[in-house]
């Protein structure tokens, strides 16, 4: 019987610096070199992940952007993509803009190269969030006067960051319209009292990204990990679903079972108990 074993990052497989610690590292490899099948699940785009990935002998696909793209880092090439309807997007991004939001968007154009435009930093989310990815060489980032997105990008993203209350309205607005948008509505982890609304088109989630690669895989189950919110849609398909320590409430009750937090290495810690 052959199982998928697949993880999130933030907030589950990496520690509380945004890195893999060295247990996991040694870990994970092991279990990759005795015959483990594992992989990620992220909201992260492969820009953001590669260098945090990097220490690790993966040879599955990857699932980026919450299900944006399913992604082989073995022959670097995207095999699958859900992108947002331009005229869903352009509303998405003139209501939140309406809002007193400031919408970050995200694009592909057709030689593959991706960008992210932003009006600036408003608050210290946003400012967390950029100024980490500027650090570590992310040349995505344009700051715009103006979100005119040019014809021949697609875009896969537009991403909204504030309070919960400051962005319930939007929310609300989009959450309604699920064959249209699909909301990631969290809390930031990294900066706590924040949220991030993150709308993508329907099918990228996390649920669907993780049952592309079990069926390339040929996978009899899955076994995953996580804990935030935009992990419930693998929850939802998986065999044996585990809930960090530092886990969202919602995820720690449909979890099988609840593990050490991210800090305490519990991805890795479960992973020494079992046998490829």
């Amino acid at each position: 019987m052959r199982t998928l074993y697949i993880s999130d990052l933030d907030g589950t497989l990496l520690n509380g610096e945004q890195r893999l610690s060295e247990e996991t590292i040694r870990t994970v490899n092991e279990w990759i070199a005795a015959g483990g099948h594992f992989s990620v699940a992220t909201a992260r785009s492969w820009d953001s992940a590669r260098h945090i990935l990097a220490p690790l002998d993966l040879k599955l696909p990857v699932v980026l952007i919450n299900g944006v793209f399913l992604y082989d880092p073995a022959e670097r090439r995207y095999l699958h993509a859900n992108l947002l309807d331009r005229q869903v997007a352009m509303e998405i991004i003139e209501t939140g803009e309406r809002l007193g939001l400031n919408p970050i968007v995200y694009t592909v154009d057709g030689s593959g190269q991706f960008k992210i435009y932003y009006k600036g930093l408003f608050n210290p989310s946003e400012t967390n969030y950029v100024t980490d990815r500027l650090r570590t060489g992310d040349e995505r980032f344009r700051l715009v006067t103006e979100h005119d997105i040019p014809a021949d990008e697609q875009i896969m993203e537009v991403n909204a960051i504030g309070t919960e209350a400051e962005l319930l309205a939007m929310y609300r607005l989009f959450s309604s319209r699920s064959r249209e948008v699909l909301c990631h509505f969290g809390p930031d982890i990294y900066t706590p009292g924040y949220h991030w609304l993150e709308m993508n088109h329907p099918r990228a989630n996390k649920r669907d990204g993780v049952a592309q690669l079990k069926e390339l895989l040929q996978a009899d189950r899955i076994v995953c990990f996580g804990d935030n919110l935009n992990d419930l849609p693998m929850f939802e398909i998986a065999d044996e679903k585990y809930a960090m320590g530092n886990a969202h409430p919602l995820l720690i009750e449909k979890a099988t079972a609840r593990l050490a937090t991210n800090v305490e290495h519990g991805v890795a810690r479960y992973l020494q108990t079992l046998t490829p």
